[in-house]
């Protein structure tokens, strides 16, 4: 397998965001269910932090509850956050995926010549 702290870091990106993506769907199909509380994701600053160490193996996302005031019904969904996390998300995971393609490009580039 070809590995380093570049594709590390991506995967642990990727990961990250896929979490993300996750929570925000779920709070979205949720939206109406009585005391729902949608789920935050975090992983940047564990990231960046690693990369400065030079390792990645610590690099846990965290999942917490989001402190959003609550509806009369319980629920704290935010649509209109959700969805422009969503988006914001999306558009993330498709500049780490370019960036891994790139990687591999280049990659290739070097083996083939």
């Amino acid at each position: 397998m070809i590995g380093d702290i570049t594709i590390d870091a991506l995967r642990v990106g990727l990961n990250g965001l896929n979490l993300r993506r996750e929570a925000s769907a779920d709070a979205v199909a949720n939206m109406e269910t009585p005391g729902y509380k949608a789920n935050r994701v975090a992983f940047e600053d564990q990231l960046s932090n690693a990369l400065e160490r030079g390792d990645l193996s610590s690099v846990r996302p965290s999942v917490t509850r989001s402190t959003a005031a609550a509806l009369p019904n319980g629920n704290n969904v935010q649509i209109d956050q959700e969805l422009m996390g969503l988006s914001d998300t999306e558009l993330r995971q498709q500049l780490l995926v370019e960036a891994v393609n790139a990687k591999f490009r280049l990659l290739r580039t070097v083996i083939v010549g």
